[in-house]
C-alpha cells in the first residue's frame, strides 16, 4: 500500500507509523525516504521480513524507531502502544501538543539538575566551576553551564550545549551508547580519582557498593577529552559492561548515570563513598576480607529493589536541603 510513489508524494516533516502488517509499507522505499530525508521519521512495530536482518540499514537509522511487534487485541497493550508511540513523536519531534509537556518537563529537569549540582557542592565533590551534570532532552541534553560555581547555580542556569567541550563529549558518548540513560555526572571527587590511579581499579568490598557489583565500566586515560573522535572509544566502554551505571576513568575520575538526575546524583555520592572506604582498608594494611560472591551477586539485586533503588528514599530530603530563595 505504501511504496515508492506514496511516499514521494510526502512532505519532509511527514512520518509513517505502521502498527498493522510489515507488508504495508515497502521496506526498501522506506529506506531510501529515510536515507535521503524526504521524510521525517519512522515509527515500526512490524517489518518485512520480521525480524529485519542483523545488518539492515534501518537499525542504524536515529530517525527509525523499531518496535519488537508487541501489538495485540487487548485494550491493555493497544492503550500502552499508543503511550510509547506518543512520546518518541513529541519528544524527538515537537510535533502535536508537546510543547506545554516539554516544558513542564524541562522545569522539573532543570530544577532537579540545579539541585544536583547546589549538593554536590555541599557534599565537597565539586571542583570550582569544572565537571558536570546533565539531563537527556528532546533531542539533546540539559547540561552545567560550565562557567559558575556549583554552590551558587539556579535552575536557569542550565544550558543545551556546555562552555566546557569535554562535557559535550563525555556526555553525549554515554547517551549514544545507552538510549536508557536519562541523566549522566562526570566528577573528580578525590577518593573515586585516588581509586581510579589504582592498578586494581574499584573494588566493591562493602555493602554499600553493592550498588556496583558487576555495573563499573572501564576506561583508559586519553588525555584532556576535547576531541571529537574520541566519543565512540568511550561509548564503547560503556558498551563492554551490560548493564553498568558507572564509568571509572582511568587517572581521571568516573561518570554515574541512570534513569533519571536523582538516580545518577545518589550514585555518584554512593560511589565516593564506596572508593574512600576502599582505600581506608587498603591504608590500615590488614587482610582484606572480601565478600562472598554469591552475598555480593543477592545484595546487588536487592539494591535496585523499588523501595532501594538509589534516590528513592534520598531525593525528597535531599532537596529538602537545598533552597534557591
Amino acid at each position: 500500500l505504501i511504496d515508492k510513489e506514496i511516499l514521494g508524494c510526502l512532505k519532509p516533516e511527514a512520518g509513517i507509523i505502521n502498527v498493522s502488517r510489515g507488508k504495508v509499507v515497502d521496506t526498501d522505499a522506506l529506506t531510501e525516504a529515510l536515507e535521503n530525508n524526504s521524510i521525517r521519521y519512522a515509527i515500526l512495530d512490524c517489518t518485512y521480513p520480521e525480524p529485519l536482518p542483523a545488518d539492515h540499514p534501518l537499525w542504524k537509522k536515529d530517525n527509525c524507531f523499531i518496535f519488537p511487534h508487541y501489538a495485540t487485541n487487548t485494550m491493555d497493550v493497544r492503550e500502552k502502544l499508543v503511550t510509547d508511540i506518543q512520546p518518541i513523536i513529541e519528544d524527538h519531534y515537537g510535533l502535536g501538543h508537546s510543547d506545554a509537556r516539554q516544558k513542564a518537563e524541562e522545569k522539573i529537569l532543570r530544577y532537579d539538575l540545579a539541585v544536583a549540582h547546589r549538593l554536590t557542592a555541599k557534599y565537597n565533590m565539586d571542583m570550582l566551576v569544572w565537571n558536570h551534570i546533565s539531563a537527556r532532552h528532546r533531542s539533546g541534553c540539559l547540561i552545567t553551564p560550565g562557567r559558575k560555581m556549583w554552590g551558587s547555580i539556579v535552575p536557569e542556569d542550565m544550558v543545551f550545549s556546555s562552555s566546557n567541550v569535554t562535557a559535550d563529549i563525555i556526555h553525549e558518548a554515554i547517551y549514544s551508547a545507552r538510549p536508557d540513560v536519562k541523566a549522566v555526572i562526570h566528577l573528580h571527587t578525590p577518593a573515586a580519582t585516588a581509586v581510579s590511579c589504582l592498578e586494581e581499579g574499584f573494588q566493591p568490598i562493602t555493602q554499600d557498593s553493592a550498588y556496583f557489583y558487576g555495573k563499573v565500566a572501564t576506561y583508559e586515560w586519553d588525555g584532556v577529552s576535547d576531541d571529537a573522535s574520541e566519543k565512540p572509544d568511550i561509548a564503547n566502554a560503556v558498551k563492554s559492561v551490560a548493564g553498568c551505571n558507572t564509568l571509572l576513568m582511568y587517572n581521571h575520575g568516573f561518570a554515574c548515570f541512570g534513569s533519571s538526575v536523582k538516580e545518577a546524583w545518589v550514585l555518584a555520592y554512593y560511589f565516593e563513598r564506596c572508593c574512600e572506604t576502599q582505600l581506608r582498608v587498603m591504608q590500615c594494611g590488614g587482610k582484606l576480607r572480601r565478600p562472598k560472591k554469591m552475598v555480593m551477586e543477592k545484595a546487588a539485586e536487592a539494591s535496585y529493589l523499588p523501595e532501594f533503588a538509589p534516590g528513592a528514599q534520598e531525593w525528597e530530603a535531599l532537596c529538602g536541603e537545598i533552597s534557591f530563595d
